[in-house]
Order: C-alpha cells, then sequence, then structure tokens
C-alpha cells in the first residue's frame, strides 16, 4: 500500500504534468487553430486574465472550464485531452444520434408490442381496441413521436 508521501508526491507530479499539458493545450489552440484567449472570452465570457493564468500553466484549470472550453466550436477534442494524458485518458465526442435512434427503435416496438397486445382476440375487447386499452397505445404513440422528433432535428 502506499504511504502518504507516495501519494502526495504522485499528486504533485500529476498536478505538474496537468499544467504543462494545460498550457500546451492553450498554445497549441492559438497557433494551430486560431482559439486565442481573446476568441475564448469572447466565446465564453471566461475573463482574459483567468484564462492567461491557466495559459500560462501557473493555475490549474477547474474542470467546468473545460466542458466551457469544449463548447467551443472547433475545439479539437485531441487538445482537451492533453491534459488528461496524466490519467491515461481521452475526449470523445459520442455517437452522433445514435442513442436517439437506440431510443426511438425501442419506443417503436414499445408501440408495436402494445398494439398488437389490444389487437389480439385474446384481449378484453378481442381485435377492437377498447377505452382501457387506448390511452395505453396513445401513450406509446406519444412517446414514440417525441423520439423521432429528437432524431429527425438531430
Amino acid at each position: 500500500m502506499a504511504g502518504a508521501r507516495e501519494i502526495s508526491r504522485s499528486r504533485s507530479e500529476i498536478s505538474d504534468a496537468v499544467r504543462k499539458a494545460q498550457a500546451r493545450m492553450f498554445d497549441l489552440a492559438a497557433r494551430k487553430h486560431g482559439i486565442t484567449l481573446k476568441v475564448i472570452e469572447l466565446e465564453t465570457d471566461i475573463s482574459d486574465s483567468t484564462s492567461s493564468g491557466w495559459a500560462s500553466g501557473k493555475t490549474g484549470m477547474p474542470l467546468d472550464a473545460f466542458v466551457t472550453l469544449a463548447t467551443i466550436e472547433g475545439f479539437p477534442n485531441a487538445l482537451l485531452s492533453l491534459p488528461f494524458e496524466a490519467a491515461r485518458k481521452t475526449i470523445a465526442d459520442s455517437e452522433t444520434g445514435e442513442s436517439d435512434i437506440d431510443d426511438l427503435a425501442v419506443a417503436a416496438a414499445e408501440l408495436l408490442v402494445r398494439f398488437a397486445k389490444a389487437r389480439h382476440r385474446k384481449s378484453p375487447s378481442g381485435v377492437v381496441i377498447d377505452h382501457t386499452e387506448r390511452p395505453d397505445i396513445e401513450l406509446a404513440a406519444e412517446d414514440l413521436a417525441d423520439r423521432a422528433g429528437k432524431v429527425a432535428n438531430s
């Protein structure tokens, strides 16, 4: 088991590595992508003086600042990932619309199952959909419409 001194040194080493990578991230963002501290200020309302401390590596960025940088259109994931190299992690975009499409398929299947059960000859009203089955089917249809709208608008 690691002693307190080892953990402390490890945290210190990680902190140094993160600040250096953070400074590199800002440098590359400006030089290779034109995302200067002024652009960051205009896009995010993070003041130039705050981001300059991060860009120099003098101060560490809080997590919400990383998330804010990620909202800047064109800010590369590869650069956002640099400070996380100390943990061997990277930042990547989620699959475009994958979960929405999956949710749409599930909603469609649920509507189909509810409809088929209501139309089954052994249902309470036989093959006719009655007043007790209709609200359940309509609810599933609304869910399907909502999911379809999300996919169509993505």
